[in-house]
């Protein structure tokens, strides 16, 4: 547990385990993330809707859905109208404000491919010099 009262600013063991994980680490939880993150960042839609399930389509525009006005163009309007005035078109765009659904469903995507990984250590302990790298 971390001590609140901790003036003399130390790293303490418990502050290591909290913090930032390094790269070497990651790699190692989750390989090929940053190999297979580039090769979805290349698709298009259509491949990246081949690739998810209904479930994560479900889930990735939920989530868009939260983040973005609630999907609703109108909605946003209203809401930058409320912001920057009756002559908010001027100022900024939709585009700036609404983030692209694509990433969302990259980011799902993303997310699946470290949910294997996790249930793949967890059932499957491969020593790593029978590792491919």
């Amino acid at each position: 547990m971390l001590d609140p009262n901790n003036t003399d600013r130390q790293e303490s063991q418990d502050q290591k385990q909290l913090s930032i994980c390094n790269r070497t680490t990651h790699e190692e939880k989750y390989p090929f993330l940053t190999e297979f993150s580039e090769l979805i960042s290349k698709m298009s839609i259509e491949e990246l809707l081949e690739l998810t399930t209904h479930q994560q389509k479900m889930f990735a525009k939920a989530i868009w859905e939260a983040e973005n006005y609630g999907g609703s163009r109108t909605k946003c309007e209203k809401r930058l109208k409320e912001i920057y005035g009756p002559k908010w078109n001027q100022l900024t765009t939709i585009k700036e404000h609404m983030a692209d659904i694509n990433d969302y469903y990259r980011f799902v995507i993303r997310l699946d491919h470290k949910k294997q990984w996790d249930d793949h250590h967890f059932w499957v302990k491969i020593p790593k010099d029978k590792v491919l790298a």
